[in-house]
């Protein structure tokens, strides 16, 4: 008790007052609509430089700086979905995109024994339609330095996608027709189940399981890194799309519903007690992973407390560790956060210290943060939207949101990028905030 008072106490101390909150988040919105919108490439349009889009359908690319990552990438495409930024008709184009990639029962295989399961979903998807199952690859698939198996994580979002039409469209109907994948045609709906189960999971939790051999990226925010055994980030992800597919599943009337429903209460338990870790009495945190990467994942226990997955005790002691560590200056810089507290590193990384997702800072995890911070200390959250946006201000004309940053080695990469605006807005939003 006494600890849980001086943390409070210094939170108060450090913390000046913050003006009112809806004004910044007025302005994140302005921002989320001009960058969001500068990231399309309409239907036969074309990438300065780059690419045209072939596939018949509009497509927004990961940012307003178009030639940096010019493809369309499916969790970078959902994290712009949860309000009225894309049109309707514009997620269904994406999901026949998306699932028109989707191998059939005897999945895809290619040269240096890289694996794509049955039923897959690809990390991106090129302006011609092509599948890219890996992160960093076009035309060549790669030699299996992002992993054997495809990212854990797409299937999720493409079921995210499935969701956010229906929400949109305030009916089932396109997600009850039928749809090309690169096997045959099935129902949308469908192609998400088989989307769901493509991901390897442990039996005994339902947790996403990588590989210490044939391995794959956890989730595409943390390409660069290797983890192995049970991995929390696309765990949540995939707890999350559960309860996706068991709303859909009501909606139509299908039996499935009870299945995920399942799925649903077994994660929220395996979560719990495979990733919680005390630190202190009022004080926990939540591994990344339980082999390689078992480390203190800021962006995930702050996702954890925004979906509200743990019990109230536990999330309260989440949110506490994540306080700290914020109030001390250990995880964010300029409203940005960083996956590990500073001074950590991943185990195993290909990017160096204080670069990209080894000690960069980056807004994704923003509206997250916020909203985990705000459960124990609301003006806490607050401030951290604060900072952003005086950020975004700040450097606006020079390309502010930025992918990430690391303002102690001046490193400002890749201006307009969408996730850090929409996805911010949106998180806090979808918590209620206004």
């Amino acid at each position: 008790m006494a600890r849980a008072m001086l943390l409070f106490t210094l939170a108060a101390t450090i913390l000046t007052p913050c003006p009112a909150v809806s004004a910044d988040i007025a302005y994140l919105r302005q921002v989320a609509v001009e960058v969001l919108d500068s990231a399309k490439v309409p239907a036969g349009g074309q990438i300065k430089g780059g690419p045209k889009n072939e596939t018949g359908n509009d497509l927004r690319v990961p940012g307003g700086t178009q030639n940096y990552y010019p493809a369309f990438w499916i969790r970078d495409a959902a994290m712009m979905l949860g309000d009225t930024f894309v049109p309707t008709r514009e997620i269904e184009g994406w999901i026949q995109v998306t699932a028109a990639t989707q191998p059939g029962p005897h999945g895809v295989r290619f040269p240096h024994g890289l694996i794509v399961p049955p039923d897959s979903i690809p990390d991106h998807v090129t302006l011609r339609g092509e599948a890219c199952w890996y992160p960093g690859a076009y035309a060549d698939q790669g030699d299996g330095h992002y992993g054997i198996v495809p990212p854990a994580d797409d299937a999720f979002y493409f079921i995210q996608m499935v969701n956010a039409q229906v929400v949109s469209a305030k009916n089932i109907t396109f997600a009850t027709s039928l749809i090309k994948t690169a096997h045959r045609a099935c129902k949308v709906y469908d192609c998400a189940k088989r989307a769901f189960d493509s991901v390897e999971v442990d039996q005994s939790t339902d947790l996403v399981q990588c590989d210490a051999v044939k391995t794959r990226v956890d989730w595409g925010f943390c390409d660069s890194t290797r983890k192995t055994g049970l991995c929390l980030m696309p765990s949540l992800l995939r707890w999350q799309a559960a309860r996706r597919l068991s709303s859909l599943a009501r909606m139509i009337e299908k039996p499935d519903q009870a299945t995920y429903d399942s799925v649903d209460r077994k994660m929220r338990a395996s979560i719990e007690k495979t990733f919680l870790h005390s630190v202190l009495p009022d004080e926990a945190l939540l591994w990344s992973a339980t082999g390689i990467g078992k480390q203190d994942d800021i962006w995930a226990e702050a996702f954890a407390v925004w979906l509200h997955i743990l019990p109230k005790d536990a999330e309260r002691k989440v949110a506490t560790h994540l306080l700290r560590l914020y109030v001390a200056g250990k995880i964010t810089s300029e409203g940005q956060v960083r996956h590990l507290p500073q001074g950590e590193y991943w185990e195993q990384a290909s990017s160096g210290h204080e670069s990209y997702q080894n000690g960069g800072y980056w807004a994704t995890a923003t509206g997250w943060l916020a909203v985990a911070l705000a459960t124990v200390d609301r003006r806490a959250g607050q401030r951290l939207i604060h900072e952003y946006v005086d950020h975004l201000k700040a450097r606006r004309a020079d390309g502010a949101p930025y992918e990430w940053i690391n303002p102690s080695t001046k490193q400002f990469v890749n201006a307009k990028y969408a996730s850090s605006a929409g996805l911010v807005y949106i998180s806090l939003t979808q918590a209620g905030w206004r």
